[in-house]
């Protein structure tokens, strides 16, 4: 039984964590000279774009950046 509730508040713990680290996700895109850019979730869907629509940012014909992806 003590074991049992260990165990829930141990995934209890978890789970807060995991709640409270989303709120740090950042969209981080690389250029192609080995730099980066961030950006927040706010100024995604300030632009009304995804992380990885980023990679054409401003409608450009050719890619702005090499790859874009979320980071934690």
């Amino acid at each position: 039984m003590r074991h049992k509730k260990q165990a829930i508040y141990t995934l209890l713990a978890l789970a807060l964590l995991m709640l409270t680290q989303s709120c740090n996700k950042r969209c981080q895109c690389y250029r192609y000279d080995g730099g980066y850019v961030e950006y927040s979730t706010d100024d995604l869907e300030s632009l009304g774009k995804t992380c990885s629509d980023m990679i054409y940012y401003e409608g450009l014909a050719t890619q702005r950046y090499s790859m874009c992806e979320w980071k934690y």
